[in-house]
C-alpha cells in the first residue's frame, strides 16, 4: 500500500545507452554523449531498462543485466536525473550540457535541485493512462567519472589539472550527476514515458 505521496516532478525525456558513452581511442578514453538514444518509452523490469526500436528490435541499456557488455554492479539498473541539475551545469559549464547528456535513463522536470535526502527510500512513476504506480527503490548517488568531468569542462583534448578535476568532480557529486535505482521487489514490469508523474512515496 502506498501512502504519503509527494510529487517529485514530471518526466521530461527517456533514453538509454545501447553501448555506453565512454569510448576508447588510441589508448585514451573519451565521453561521447551522442551515443545515447532518446526513445518514446522505456520498459523497466527487475533486470533493468530496455526499449523497442522502430524496427521492432529489443534494445537493452548497457546497465541491463542481460547486456553482453555490462561491467557494473547490479544496483545501477535505472538512472534518474533532474532538469534543475542540468540548469546548474549549464550555468557553470555551458549550453552543451543539454538535458540527458549525462546518460541518465529518465530526466524529471523540477525547478528545485533534488538531493538524496529528498528522495526517501522509494520513488514511484505513475502511468499517465492507467494511474498504476511503479515503485523504484535502493536509492543511491551516481558518482561522476573522470571522462564525464572532462566532457562537461570541454577538456577532452587537453586533460584537466588535478586540482581542476577534483573541483569539477566535487561539483557533480551528491546527486547532481544523477541517482541510481532498481525496480522494487515484488513489482511488476512497467513503462516510463514523457509526461508521467513521479512521486516520493512511503510504503508498507
Amino acid at each position: 500500500m502506498v501512502e504519503n505521496k509527494k510529487c517529485l516532478g514530471t518526466v521530461k525525456l527517456v533514453q538509454l545507452q545501447p553501448n555506453g558513452l565512454i569510448i576508447e581511442k588510441d589508448g585514451d578514453y573519451f565521453y561521447d554523449e551522442s551515443r545515447r538514444v532518446e526513445v518514446d518509452q522505456l520498459l523497466v523490469n527487475s533486470k533493468g531498462i530496455e526499449a523497442i526500436a522502430p524496427s521492432g528490435e529489443r534494445v537493452l541499456d548497457i546497465h541491463h543485466l542481460d547486456h553482453p557488455d555490462k561491467e557494473y554492479d547490479d544496483d545501477d539498473l535505472v538512472c534518474i536525473g533532474f532538469t534543475s541539475h542540468y540548469d546548474k551545469m549549464q550555468e557553470r559549464f555551458g549550453k552543451h550540457m543539454v538535458y540527458g547528456s549525462a546518460g541518465e535513463n529518465i530526466i524529471i522536470e523540477n525547478p528545485k535541485e533534488i538531493w538524496l535526502a529528498d528522495l526517501g527510500n522509494q520513488i514511484a512513476v505513475e502511468n499517465q493512462e492507467t494511474g498504476q504506480l511503479m515503485i523504484l527503490g535502493e536509492v543511491q548517488v551516481a558518482e561522476p567519472c573522470d571522462e564525464f568531468s572532462h566532457f562537461v569542462t570541454q577538456s577532452q583534448d587537453e586533460r584537466l589539472p588535478v586540482g581542476k578535476l577534483k573541483e569539477t568532480l566535487q561539483f557533480l557529486r551528491k546527486g547532481r550527476r544523477g541517482f541510481l535505482f532498481v525496480l522494487a521487489k515484488g513489482q511488476e514490469d512497467g513503462t516510463v514515458r514523457p509526461g508521467d508523474k513521479v512521486y516520493v512515496v512511503d510504503s508498507e
